[in-house]
């Protein structure tokens, strides 16, 4: 009757008072690990003196009031009026969530009205030492099956693994996906391939809870195959010459044995056989056209090439000729003659050449210090006792003497021969140096005072 009475004291009457209720539904909240939560109930028409409000989880109380009822200090709730309204917001926050605080959690009026259910996810973060990269086997060969695993935790949010090679993503079509022991499994099945070999693959694991990529490889991947074999050779093969032929190998793992056959049958004292390499002695023109074989084996298979012996009968400028299936060189004859020419003609040329300098240094230190001394030195004259005699520069030598011309001068007497008038005339000459370009001279007369060159 006491309860009854106190009911009818909260709501009166539909008329004179409206009872509480849950304005609305409280909110599902979802954080990673460690991080903090709040749950919130919004009630409207409560008395908080009178009403008795709490947080549930599942069929455990948490709160009264303002007040934590539980052992638990991560936990702590609020009762606040939000602004001038008749709504009133009533918090539970969680700090450091764990697991163990995921599931339903409700709000309660006067333990009798309950709100509905709020889900609160605790999102997992991955462990550091995941993801997981391993491989079935430590080798695998040509045309086997490679299964490559990469492997996490099943948590919540589930993680996403995806494979990676030669930095292209892995078809979704050749992977798969496994759970076991509360680990998740991405499987990459395919064939193994040579072209694998020492390849990478990588792993990468996303989650919504943590940003970017964690990942794990699987380095040098091992694909064994069986040798790939050539055989080569230097340069062609000439009888009565050594030559080399060499058998090209590729294998993984390598090769362990090497081995040269013949068809027909050479003779042992006609090769030297080491290895990978084959040397055929001085083979004669008979050879030709034998069939040369060389296999490779390693632990997975033998491979084998083979090849038809060509040899070429001579070389240029040498003669042979064949004896008891041998070919024995007789005389390098065009070579010989060649090189006596070459030599005749250095020697030619040699001498010519030393006549030119002869020639040349006669020129210089004999011949043109003569014509010097011979021709352009100035000539002197020498009397009988080999004494110079000077040579003025100008001397002179005047003549006097009457002219017949009868030219203007009445200065002497008539010619009695004549009748005419006699002109008397005066001369001289210079003379220069012998060794001057242009030699020449000045003649002057003076006529009657006036001088006429």
């Amino acid at each position: 009757m006491d309860i009854l009475i106190r009911t009818f004291s909260i709501c009166v009457a539909v008329y004179i008072v409206e009872c509480g209720h849950f304005a609305a539904r409280p909110n599902d909240v979802g954080e990673p690990e460690g991080k903090a939560a709040t749950l919130k109930c919004y009630i409207e028409n409560i008395n908080p003196k009178n009403d008795d409000v709490s947080w549930w989880k599942d069929d455990a109380k948490l709160s009264n009031q303002a007040e934590v009822i539980v052992k638990d200090s991560r936990l702590s709730v609020n009762l606040e009026q939000v602004g001038e309204t008749h709504i009133y917001l009533y918090s539970l926050l969680i700090v450091n969530i764990k697991q163990t605080d995921a599931g339903e959690y409700h709000c309660e009026i006067n333990n009798d009205i309950k709100s509905k259910p709020a889900h609160l996810a605790v999102y997992q973060i991955p462990s550091g030492e995941y993801p997981k990269c391993i491989q079935s086997k430590e080798s695998y060969v040509v045309g086997s099956e490679i299964k490559l695993s990469c492997i996490s935790e099943m948590i919540n949010p589930p993680v996403q693994l995806s494979w990676n090679y030669k930095t292209k993503d892995v078809s979704l079509s050749k992977t798969s996906k496994e759970i076991k022991d509360s680990l998740v499994y991405n499987h990459y099945v395919f064939k193994a391939n040579k072209l694998n070999n020492d390849g990478t693959f990588t792993c990468f694991q996303t989650t919504d809870v943590l940003p970017g990529k964690r990942n794990c490889t699987i380095q040098n991947l091992n694909i064994q195959y069986h040798p790939e074999v050539k055989i080569q050779h230097t340069s062609t093969l000439f009888a009565g010459s050594d030559s080399i032929l060499f058998c090209q190998s590729f294998a993984n793992p390598p090769v362990t044995q090497f081995r040269w056959t013949f068809l027909p049958v050479i003779n042992a004292n006609k090769y030297i056989a080491d290895g990978q390499v084959l040397t055929l002695i001085k083979p004669s023109i008979a050879a030709n056209g034998t069939i040369i074989t060389c296999s490779a084996e390693n632990n997975v298979g033998i491979s084998r090439d083979t090849i038809t012996l060509i040899i070429s009968l001579v070389r240029e400028n040498e003669l042979y000729r064949e004896e008891n299936n041998d070919l024995i060189q007789l005389h390098k004859v065009n070579t010989h003659k060649n090189n006596e020419e070459d030599k005749d003609s250095v020697s030619l040329y040699v001498v010519i050449i030393i006549i030119i300098l002869v020639v040349i240094i006669v020129v210089v230190v004999v011949i043109i210090p003569v014509y010097y001394q011979c021709f352009c030195k100035t000539r002197t004259a020498t009397d009988s006792s080999g004494r110079e005699i000077y040579q003025p520069t100008v001397y002179y030598d005047t003549r006097d003497r009457v002219s017949n011309s009868g030219l203007y001068d009445r200065s002497l007497p008539r010619l009695p021969s004549t009748g005419h008038y006699g002109h008397w005339r005066h001369s001289f000459a210079s003379q220069v140096p012998e060794d001057l370009d242009v030699q020449g001279y000045t003649y002057i007369e003076d006529r009657n005072n006036q001088n006429t060159l």
